[in-house]
């Protein structure tokens, strides 16, 4: 009897065992993206019978956005973001894969939208231009915490005029529990944050717009 409950045992230490190297392994695999869940904005007429172009600009000096600690958290990363609208229900919408500008792009024309705004895709006559210059974007590992540092100017011309301008600019961090959650969390806790800190109504009133 007492010999059948210690094979019983040591079967489910083997199992146990396995599992957690499993766990394990599936941790440490490459994964060439990053993953950003976005909390869709609420809805309202803010901004309602607004048009708009939007263009996103990647103007970091440095464009390495793991530094090397990071770097050796994250091997395989090939800088893309897995894209996830997040719902008022916690349900997450996969928007797909992006580089970065294009992660900015459908984040703000998200919420233009759900401003009630229309984004344009060619230029017209008395519609204003709204750029969004990427000053900052890095993420970093130190003393097992990640580490995310955002900044941007958002400025907005008419008939190539600039009329309004605002630098945002931002830093989160997690600790390291296990895996790379940690660094997807962070990721989506400052990216959220900066993006919805730019007040796009009050860009559009120093446009002269509203």
């Amino acid at each position: 009897m007492h010999t059948r409950t210690r094979r019983h045992d040591k079967v489910i230490i083997l199992l146990l065992s396995i599992i957690g190297a499993l766990a394990l392994t599936a941790g440490c695999a490459p994964r060439a993206y990053l993953i950003v869940d976005y909390p869709i904005p609420a809805a309202s007429d803010q901004l309602q019978g607004q048009k708009v172009r939007l263009q996103i600009m990647d103007q970091r000096t440095d464009q390495t956005t793991l530094t090397f600690p990071a770097a050796r958290q994250f091997i395989g990363f090939q800088d893309r973001y897995s894209l996830a609208w997040v719902t008022e229900n916690r349900e997450r919408i996969l928007a797909g894969e992006k580089y970065l500008e294009e992660l900015f792009f459908e984040a703000f024309k998200k919420r233009l939208e759900r401003l009630g705004a229309e984004v344009v895709s060619r230029e017209e006559p008395g519609v204003p231009l709204m750029q969004v210059l990427i000053n900052t974007f890095v993420i970093d590992f130190q003393d097992r915490r990640w580490i995310a540092r955002m900044s941007y100017e958002a400025n907005m011309t008419v008939d190539n005029r600039l009329v309004a301008r605002e630098m945002m600019k931002g830093e989160a961090e997690r600790v390291k529990i296990i895996g790379r959650k940690g660094a997807d969390d962070t990721l989506s806790d400052i990216f959220t944050t900066i993006v919805n800190r730019l007040d796009l109504a009050k860009l559009f009133q120093q446009a002269g717009m509203m």
